[in-house]
């Protein structure tokens, strides 16, 4: 689970880096995915000793949850050119609460109060992200320089 957490980070990290030297998101994204084929393929079958195959029911959920996973992929690289890494994160995770609360509506999963509140702060913390958007974009306009410097690609 760690090395998940830590892979899922450090791919937020790589994308920004993406972002600064100036890659293409679409062959971005093929690579991804390419390489994460190559390496799931090599772990099943070096560390499993088996042939790689799936069930249908499988593959019949996982290619639309990979092309939604390409899409999501997609538009998070094309949106952190626009924002900074910290905000586009950030946006991701919150975008978390969604499945959550759609698996609270259709699984009828139990909310503890930890839980409740959680999913109530989620619509805050986004109004407080457009809120500083905005402030940033005025402040841009009005030509401030530390707003147009921490804007600007390569720089801290």
């Amino acid at each position: 689970m760690l090395l998940a957490l830590a892979c899922f980070s450090t791919l937020g990290v790589f994308h920004k880096l993406a972002d600064v030297k100036n890659c293409r998101p679409r062959p971005l994204t093929a690579l991804i995915y390419v390489w994460s084929l190559v390496l799931i393929t090599a772990m099943v079958v070096l560390l499993q000793q088996r042939s790689p195959s799936a069930p249908a029911a499988v593959v019949s959920i996982g290619i639309p949850f990979g092309m939604s996973a390409a899409a999501a992929i997609l538009a998070f690289q094309a949106g952190i050119r626009h924002g900074n890494i910290a905000t586009s994160w950030l946006a991701i995770n919150l975008s978390s609460g969604i499945p959550t609360v759609a698996s609270i509506i259709l699984y009828n999963e139990s909310v503890s109060p930890a839980k409740a509140v959680a999913l109530l702060l989620i619509p805050v913390a986004m109004l407080l992200l457009w809120k500083d958007k905005k402030q940033e974009e005025q402040r841009t306009r009005a030509g401030e320089p530390e707003a147009v410097a921490v804007r600007g690609k390569g720089t801290a």
